[in-house]
């Protein structure tokens, strides 16, 4: 999950706290909007633009086969190599692939992501080793997918492991660039894409490493903690631990935070949306007001940015029902998908912003000591001052964090 905060700055629009990981920088309009005479409908307009501008076409490589022959979870589809990305003003180089994988509930599904290599240096002796990257929040609409983004949605953090000689392999999630339904924050639909992404980027780049890492932010923390929890019982071959920043985990508190305080209201339509996907007993019309529905465009058809601008003016009674705190199978479904209450594979580094307004360090604070509980292998640290991502002058966890990210990588792979 992402915030979202306003700054149009010297005629430049960001947007940011909850859109920060996807937003990009476009010039103001030719009416020279700023701060003062820029309304929410200007806002929503400049969102999209940014949406538009930042987006890569959406080609036939995302259409699996229909209907889609049965497959073990991990097998390549396709691949395709691409340049499209542009990450600090350089061109990345890419392997896209197309993979199975599996839905919730067992159901045989194609999922996409991108494989990245270092590009200055020549291939190690045993072969790059990877961080693999379970990405926050970007919406649910299939354009959504990093993949499908130019920056690779928070490209510039992926070039940090790219500088340090890693491999990345990063899952859209199944429903993000594939045709389906996303089942957002839905833990064993997640920890499916990221396990069948490890296996089917050994099949697509030739001189991957066996071992790997996993890091995962914000939903993609949540994320990530679930695979930790697979890896006990279904394990892929090769895994030295995970790093989680500022995860979603506690969802019950998480969906009620977001719903009741400004700038997150958008993030309650995407979660009632995205369970009602998983589970189509949930009915959003019963979670969410007329005037949110009136709005859901912007949820399906919106990634982030569009999703948390037009929803920027709503929270409380304004944007939910009784029934988004009430309704059993809404409920359920929160309860059911957190992590943080189970044994998990270890190690782990579990890193929160002090200063984060999403996910708090209050709650996440709560679900480290419940992890540890458990017998896990938990590191948990509170960063001062760091923020959910970064955005204007604030410093996000993933960046604040980075140095500190890399050294434990680099221990785990040196045995440490």
């Amino acid at each position: 999950m992402r915030s979202i905060r306003h700054a149009l700055l010297t005629g430049v629009r960001r947007l940011s706290a909850a859109a920060a990981a996807g937003a990009v920088l476009i010039t103001a309009p030719a009416t020279g909007a700023n701060a003062d005479d820029c309304d929410q409908a200007c806002q929503i307009d400049w969102a999209w633009t940014a949406q538009r501008q930042n987006a890569l076409p959406r080609t036939a490589f995302y259409d699996a086969p229909d209907p889609l022959p049965w497959a073990p979870s991990g097998t390549l589809i396709r691949t395709e190599t691409t340049s499209d990305y542009v990450v600090e003003d350089k061109p990345i180089e890419a392997v896209r692939v197309l993979y199975h994988s599996r839905t919730s509930r067992g159901r045989d599904v194609a999922a996409s992501g991108v494989v990245l290599v270092p590009q200055d240096r020549p291939r190690p002796v045993g072969g790059w080793k990877v961080v693999v990257d379970a990405h926050g929040a970007s919406g649910i609409a299939a354009g959504c997918a990093p993949s499908l983004m130019r920056d690779l949605y928070h490209g510039n953090q992926m070039v940090r492991f790219l500088e340090q000689g890693y491999a990345v392999v990063a899952p859209d999630y199944a429903g993000l660039g594939t045709t389906g339904r996303p089942e957002l924050l839905n833990k064993t639909a997640a920890a499916e894409d990221i396990a069948g992404a490890v296996r089917s980027a050994r099949q697509a780049v030739s001189g991957l490493s066996g071992e790997w890492v996993l890091w995962g932010h914000s939903q993609g923390g949540g994320a990530a903690l679930s695979f930790a929890e697979r890896q006990l019982t279904r394990p892929v071959p090769g895994y030295r631990g995970v790093v989680v920043t500022s995860p979603a985990a506690d969802l019950p508190t998480l969906a009620a935070h977001v719903a009741t305080t400004v700038p997150y209201g958008g993030f309650a339509p995407l979660l009632a949306q995205g369970a009602a996907y998983s589970d189509q007993v949930i009915d959003v019309g019963r979670l969410l007001t007329p005037v949110t529905v009136a709005r859901m465009d912007g949820a399906r058809n919106g990634c982030l940015g569009v999703t948390t601008t037009v929803y920027g003016d709503l929270t409380g009674p304004a944007l939910i029902q009784p029934g988004y705190s009430s309704d059993p199978h809404f409920t359920r479904y929160l309860r059911d998908n957190s992590v943080g209450q189970k044994r998990v594979a270890g190690p782990v580094l579990f890193l929160q912003g002090g200063a984060d307004t999403v996910t708090p360090e209050s709650v996440n604070a709560k679900v480290a000591a419940e992890l540890r509980s458990t017998g896990s292998q938990v590191t948990y640290r509170v960063y001062d001052g760091l923020e959910h991502d970064s955005y204007g002058a604030a410093t996000g966890i993933d960046d604040g964090a980075m140095a500190d990210i890399l050294a434990w990588v680099g221990a785990r792979f040196a045995g440490r």
